[in-house]
């Protein structure tokens, strides 16, 4: 499958300058061309992104903060998740043999029913899906999906947020890292040890889950058949870097300690929009499961 690059010209430049982006069939054109206030929305939520320190040293889960908060800044914005289902009537129609006497024809029905995964947003003709740290076969999932509804004419165009390796691995290793160096010598409290302690030291390694490295040979190969893909990758230019990293930590171990809150996304794009608990907000993506 040949990729091609009208992304260049028809996202903007904030999203092009901080995250790496590949397409087939001229995606971000078509996306712009059919559904330019959709194209708008996800820009603004993409726009409004970033990881810090506090993103990073969390424990594990059926679904990363990044992926829900990503997730319910789209269900603030008015996307929703949705479900494939598909039903296939088959009628074989057996013609009447009149030397045999028969005037009629008979028809014997056949109806198969076929449910695919869940799309985490879909709003309008185009599906959304937050893939932060999946497991293998997620994205063969969301490939299918993207497919399967673009022939049936549900959708128009599949989009991928999902993350890089490069970089992105040994950025948050080393954090972490930092985190139970400092942890060790200053012994901050008992809440933000049994945090650390649910952190993976490498909680983006790669023998079981998929990153955009992974994606970008599923995208060559065409396994969107023709639904025009655009797939985005989180990025280090992503990363809000502190001024003092060991400040930072002690921060957000404070933070945790007190029970503080940690402003999200959604929080900051609508500030003055209805927005609940975050894992009720995701709360059916839950059977989704991807790596922490």
């Amino acid at each position: 499958m040949e990729l091609t690059e009208s992304w260049r010209t028809e996202l903007p430049a904030s999203i092009i300058e901080r995250y790496d982006i590949i397409e087939t069939r001229n995606a971000a054109a078509m996306f712009k061309a059919s559904n330019p206030e959709l194209l708008a929305e996800m820009a603004a939520v993409l726009d409004g992104f970033h990881f810090d320190v506090e993103r990073i040293v969390r424990g594990g889960g059926s679904k990363h903060f990044i992926s829900a908060e990503l997730d319910e800044a789209f269900r603030v914005a008015g996307w929703r998740e949705a479900k494939f289902r598909q039903k296939l009537v088959t009628d074989l129609v057996l013609n009447p043999y009149k030397p045999a006497g028969e005037k009629s024809k008979v028809v014997r029905t056949s109806e198969s029913d076929y449910e695919g995964h869940q799309i985490d947003n879909v709003k309008g003709r185009v599906g959304l899906d937050v893939e932060w740290n999946p497991k293998d076969g997620n994205l063969d999932r969301d490939f299918s999906n993207f497919r399967n509804l673009y022939d049936a004419g549900v959708l128009d165009l599949g989009i991928l947020i999902v993350r890089r390796e490069t970089g992105m691995r040994t950025l948050w290793s080393e954090t972490i890292a930092r985190a139970e160096e400092l942890n060790s010598a200053t012994f901050t409290s008992a809440e933000w040890n049994e945090r650390l302690k649910k952190t993976p030291a490498d909680p983006l390694g790669t023998s079981t889950t998929s990153n955009f490295e992974k994606l970008i040979t599923r995208v060559k190969r065409g396994d969107g058949g023709g639904c025009p893909i655009l797939a985005i990758a989180i990025t280090t230019r992503c990363y809000a870097p502190p001024a003092d990293l060991d400040a930072e930590i002690q921060r957000v171990a404070n933070n945790h300690t007190a029970g503080g809150h940690i402003e999200r996304l959604a929080e900051r794009l609508f500030p003055t929009a209805p927005i609940g608990d975050l894992d009720e907000a995701t709360s059916g993506d839950l059977d989704e499961e991807e790596e922490s």
